[in-house]
C-alpha cells in the first residue's frame, strides 16, 4: 500500500518547539514504519502557514516525495516566525494542502498541527483583525467539504485549548476524526508524542482503506 501524507502545521513564532520536533521525527517515523509493514510505502508533502500579513511568507509547501532525506532538507529551512493577532490562516493552509498537493494514492492523510483557530468571530476568538472571517472568503465548509471530496482523512495535533471550538465546527462538517494531545514544553517528550502521533495516524488511515 501507498500512503500520501500531509503535515499542515502553523509556523508563526510560537511554534518553535513543535516545529523542531517534527524535523526531528520525520525520519524516525519512515524507518518505523518500514520495519513495521515493508509492505508500505509513504509520500510525505508539508503545508506551513502563517498569517495574512505576513504577505509573501504565509504559506511554505513542499510537494510529495517519497525521499526523505530529500523531505528533511525541505523541513531543515522552515523557521518558527511571522504572526499577527491570535488567530491564523489555517484555512487558507488546508486549502493549499488539499487543492496545491498532487494526491495520488489510495490512503489520504492531513496531519494538522497548530495552537490557534481560523480567523471569523464563530471561533470565539478575543483578538481578530478579521472577524468575519477569512478576508478571500474560504470557510471551513468549503475546505473541508472539498478535502471530503477528495477523500482525504484528517487528524488534529491539539496544543492549546484556544482550537476547541474549530474542533466542534470541523466535526459538525466532516463528523469525528482523532485530536492528538501536543500541549508539552519538554522538547524529548514532544518529539515522542509528534512520533506516536504519526505513527497512530498512519495506522488509522490504513486500517480504514483495508
Amino acid at each position: 500500500m501507498e500512503v500520501d501524507l500531509c503535515f499542515v502545521m502553523d509556523c508563526t513564532g510560537s511554534m518553535g518547539s513543535h516545529i523542531n520536533a517534527a524535523k526531528a521525527c520525520i525520519l524516525k517515523v519512515a524507518n518505523h514504519m518500514e520495519k513495521l509493514k515493508p509492505s508500505v510505502k509513504i509520500r510525505f508533502s508539508f503545508c506551513g502557514y502563517r498569517d495574512h500579513c505576513d504577505a509573501a511568507n504565509r504559506l511554505q509547501i513542499f510537494p510529495f516525495t517519497e525521499s526523505y532525506v530529500h523531505f528533511e532538507r525541505d523541513l531543515s529551512t522552515v523557521s518558527a516566525t511571522g504572526g499577527g493577532d491570535s488567530p491564523e490562516d489555517v484555512l487558507g493552509g488546508l486549502n493549499a494542502a488539499v487543492n496545491q498537493m498532487s494526491w495520488r494514492n489510495e490512503a489520504r492523510i492531513i496531519f494538522h498541527i497548530g495552537d490557534y483557530p481560523p480567523h471569523g468571530s464563530r471561533y470565539k476568538n478575543n483578538d481578530d483583525s478579521y472577524p468575519n472571517g477569512d478576508p478571500y472568503g474560504l470557510t471551513a465548509e468549503s475546505v473541508l467539504g472539498e478535502m471530503k471530496s477528495k477523500n482525504i482523512i484528517y487528524f488534529f495535533g491539539k496544543i492549546t485549548h484556544f482550537t476547541n471550538e474549530m474542533v466542534n465546527i470541523f466535526r459538525s462538517i466532516i463528523g469525528e476524526f482523532p485530536v492528538y494531545d501536543l500541549n508539552t514544553v519538554d522538547t524529548g517528550l514532544l518529539v515522542n508524542k509528534f512520533f506516536e502521533a504519526t505513527c497512530s495516524v498512519i495506522k488509522t488511515a490504513i486500517s480504514l482503506i483495508e
